[in-house]
């Protein structure tokens, strides 16, 4: 039985989510492996620390730090193990609470102690130490304005290093141990590991750009008190899941189905509306037939009262308006964008899966699609269409994936 369009992208979006899920690529590394305490922070925290106890590595104890609602029962019933729920994306005083259990776990490492730290994406909100004369108050308008600033990942991370005694390796300044291990799945370009939960393990230098906005709390910064530091500890660090091989196990699953496969090397970043104008028009324009694949983390710039949605689904509904208003009347293209980790801005959905019908039916319906898009309120208007793409909590996150199909 032939697949639609629809089902097709879907398809292709969920082997690629299956290949980098938390709970797979922790199982690949757990052979003949022996650790004695496990600290499991991110989203795909739950699942990373899963695979760890169903490949039977005997830990001693375990700290899991994840999104609040997300921490299984058998991991919350589980007597070796102290979950801490926190907030993202935006950090509150659980974040806090978190970073205080972060501390006290591994201040209680005894000294012959194995760490194994499991990191993914998520982890600069769900974990944090601020460093003194920073608020919460402070760290909440911090991170507000950063993420509606249009600004990308590694400038986001940047700036947050600056108010925090855990990142870019001030945790390890912490642990009294000869050597910790850390595996993660990568959610930044580049893989850079640090990057990817604004490095907690790895010192690195912080460069910031140049931002009016953000000086003041750089002026209430008081003098850095020292951490207790234990020199000549040995890190050990292993991506185990990336985008890269997200991306290519799609595009190997549309080669076996027989389809001609397109794997870009392009990332898609940058303003969401644009990129998928532009993206919009290419496929019009100069794609060949076939299934294209792209890696990608855009932005957008939130007004301040921002309507329902997120990046994938603003980036998709700007490219089937793209789309439309080239006269394409029928659906021989069709696109998905979607977050890995399930989530796209303030909704439960990932993105979105859409065609130029997607943008005729909500003009006829008497919408702007345009003034919309500027308000952020892409979610209301692929609500009506029914073209929002729901997958749940995925176990991974390793940015946003589009997939298009254009049919000859």
């Amino acid at each position: 039985m032939e697949l639609t369009s629809r089902e097709l992208l879907t398809h292709l979006f969920h082997t690629a989510i299956e290949t980098v899920d938390g709970h797979r690529c922790v199982a690949q590394w757990c052979q003949q492996k022996t650790f004695s305490h496990v600290i499991a922070i991110g989203k795909a925290a739950p699942a990373m620390l899963q695979g760890v106890i169903d490949n039977r590595i005997q830990f001693q104890q375990a700290l899991l730090i994840c999104p609040q609602r997300s921490a299984p029962r058998t991991l919350l019933k589980h007597k070796n193990i102290a979950v801490c729920e926190s907030a993202h994306p935006i950090p509150d005083v659980s974040s806090l609470q978190a970073g205080d259990h972060l501390l006290s776990f591994v201040s209680r490492l005894p000294a012959d102690a194995k760490p194994l730290f499991l990191i993914s994406g998520g982890s600069s909100s769900l974990v944090e130490v601020l460093c003194d004369g920073i608020t919460l108050d402070d760290l909440q308008s911090i991170n507000h304005y950063l993420l509606a600033s249009g600004k990308n990942i590694h400038a986001i991370n940047a700036w947050r290093k600056h108010f925090s005694k855990i990142k870019s390796g001030g945790l390890l300044d912490y642990l009294a141990v000869p050597e910790v291990h850390q595996w993660l799945i990568s959610d930044v370009p580049g893989d850079d590991p640090a990057v990817i939960g604004s490095g907690l393990l790895i010192d690195n230098e912080i460069r910031v750009d140049a931002d009016s906005q953000l000086q003041s709390f750089l002026a209430k910064l008081a003098p850095s008190s020292a951490a207790p530091v234990a020199p000549g500890v040995t890190l050990h660090t292993r991506i185990i899941a990336s985008q890269g091989v997200a991306l290519a196990a799609a595009a190997d699953e549309a080669g076996a189905m027989g389809l001609d496969c397109f794997l870009h090397p392009e990332f898609i970043d940058g303003d969401a509306v644009q990129q998928g104008e532009r993206l919009g028009r290419w496929l019009l324009e100069r794609a060949p037939v076939g299934v294209h694949i792209w890696g990608a983390e855009t932005t957008v710039s939130l007004p301040a009262q921002p309507g329902i949605g997120g990046r994938n689904q603003s980036f998709a509904l700007a490219l089937a308006n793209t789309l439309a208003a080239a006269g394409l009347d029928s659906d021989d293209i069709g696109v998905l964008a979607a977050g890995s980790d399930g989530i796209d801005g303030n909704t439960r959905c990932a993105g979105a899966v859409v065609f130029a019908s997607t943008a005729r039916q909500i003009v006829q319906s008497g919408y702007d699609i345009a003034s919309e898009l500027s308000q952020a309120n892409a979610g209301t208007l692929l609500m009506l269409t029914g073209d929002l793409f729901k997958t749940g909590v995925t176990g991974t996150n390793v940015m946003d994936l589009i997939i298009a199909w254009k049919r000859g």
